[in-house]
């Protein structure tokens, strides 16, 4: 069940959890990052699936990025073997096998696939509408930006628990609305509705790879894996620490840990609804967590009354009892210091179940994704209603947002100086002259003393 701290017993556990920093309803210190194999404390004492410790995966993922490096698709058959997995020969799909996908899945499942992808495409349209070039004329100068796409984009899509078919869609339409020319998919499990979606966002090349093997295989490349630019899409311990070290020879999107939910609740919500919010985000992986914050202690009470009914109702994971042991409630002393709770959380979901959501949403700064309103629920975001669902956890929603066309574009600045500019080049020989840079300050020198 989840623990439920009031009053100053819940702003001692935010200050404990915090380092101790001091505590009030206008200045509630962070709580510590959130369970994750992205790096950062208390990776040692963070127990994830299996038996190993953050410490002991960093390790194992280091041998086995060293062994696809060394060894390529030999060493992926030989990862698969140990890890029980399949690995398929790469699948390029062509029209026919792509009308015969969607002839063989059931009419509605093909309809709601169809429907998000709609929707995220019009979501992530409406997003690159927003990013335009830019040019900066001076007198004897011109300055600009330009965005450019990356050029080979692998999409990482998980099957294990649960396969997300829905991640398909929201990393593989995003990269190819941002214009990538190469989006393949990388997934332990390519099953018929992650192909579909696949094949829907206009992907044709899939390999039947999982883990970190996936990232060292998008990075490095194989005989049947030509290697990417970048990797996107979220993924287990394992993948996410791969990321983590493969960073830098790829481009990442994110390090995702287990997901979070983070609800702001004022007397009038619903403990019914409320309780199955926590469960849907707690149902996707024993280390996910879940926070409820009120200045109702009458809502969080009835909220855990409501869990056991919802529980008998609903069949959830055999680890939800995990999930909800790292989730809490807590009823603070009024909704500023819920509002500052949720600024510190840094959450990845971020949901208002008050009456006047539009009061707080101004003072409301980290968080992946807000849904405002009783009504909307995360799993609106995550499926359907179009914004990206690949969002910051693990409090990094301070420093990133969602995936976007922008994840895959990349700033690119220009210049271009007549041969007069004269101005130019002794305003920046005269800087290279500060900074005692003295070839920088001859290369401006030499151009306007002899355009003279």
């Amino acid at each position: 069940m989840i623990p439920l701290y009031k009053g100053a017993d819940a702003i001692a556990w935010l200050k404990k959890m915090a380092t101790g920093v001091n505590v009030d309803s206008e200045n509630i210190p962070a709580p510590p990052p959130l369970t994750s194999s992205a790096g950062g404390p208390p990776l040692a004492t963070t127990k994830h699936s299996g038996t190993y410790s953050a410490l002991s995966i960093a390790q194992e993922v280091e041998q086995i990025i060293n062994h696809v490096r060394r060894e390529g698709d030999v060493a992926i058959a030989q990862l698969a073997d140990r890890f029980g997995d399949t690995v398929s020969p790469p699948l390029f799909m062509e029209q026919e096998g792509i009308d015969a996908l969607a002839k063989n899945l059931p009419v509605d499942t093909v309809r709601t696939i169809d429907l998000a992808a709609a929707r995220i495409k019009t979501f992530a349209e409406a997003t690159l509408a927003a990013i335009r070039p830019i040019h900066v004329s001076y007198e004897r100068f011109d300055t600009g930006l330009n965005f450019r796409p990356v050029g080979r984009v692998a999409c990482y899509v998980p099957s294990g628990r649960f396969p997300l078919t829905s991640t398909a869609l929201m990393t593989a339409i995003t990269a190819k609305v941002a214009g990538v020319s190469e989006v393949f998919i990388l997934s332990p499990n390519l099953t018929d509705e992650i192909l579909y979606a696949g094949t829907v966002a206009g992907v044709t090349e899939f390999h039947q790879i999982g883990g970190a093997q996936a990232v060292a295989a998008a990075t490095f490349g194989t005989k049947t894996v030509k290697a990417a630019d970048m990797i996107v899409g979220p993924g287990n311990a394992y993948v996410t620490e791969a990321k983590r070290q493969l960073q830098g020879r790829i481009g990442i999107d994110m390090l995702a840990g287990p997901s979070e939910i983070c609800i702001i609740a004022d007397h009038g919500s619903n403990p019914y609804w409320l309780a199955l919010d926590l469960l849907s985000q707690a149902e996707h992986d024993p280390d996910a967590r879940a926070f409820l914050l009120t200045d109702d202690e009458a809502v969080a009470t009835q909220v855990l009354a409501e869990l056991p009914k919802v529980r008998s109702e609903i069949a959830l994971p055999d680890f939800i009892d995990e999930s909800l042991s790292k989730s809490v409630i807590l009823v603070l002393p009024d909704i500023v210091a819920c509002i500052a709770a949720a600024n510190s959380i840094a959450p990845e979901h971020l949901q208002l179940h008050v009456a006047k959501p539009e009061d707080l949403q101004p003072h409301l700064v980290n968080y992946g994704a807000l849904f405002i309103g009783y009504n909307a629920t995360v799993p609106n975001g995550d499926y359907v209603a179009g914004p990206n669902h690949t969002l910051p956890t693990n409090r990094s929603a301070r420093f990133a947002g969602a995936l976007s066309p922008l994840t895959f574009l990349r700033a690119q600045t220009w210049i271009r100086v007549r041969s007069n500019a004269n101005e130019l080049h002794q305003e920046t020989e005269a800087f290279a002259n500060l900074e005692g840079l003295n070839a920088h300050a001859a290369a401006p020198r030499a151009r306007y003393i002899d355009n003279q």
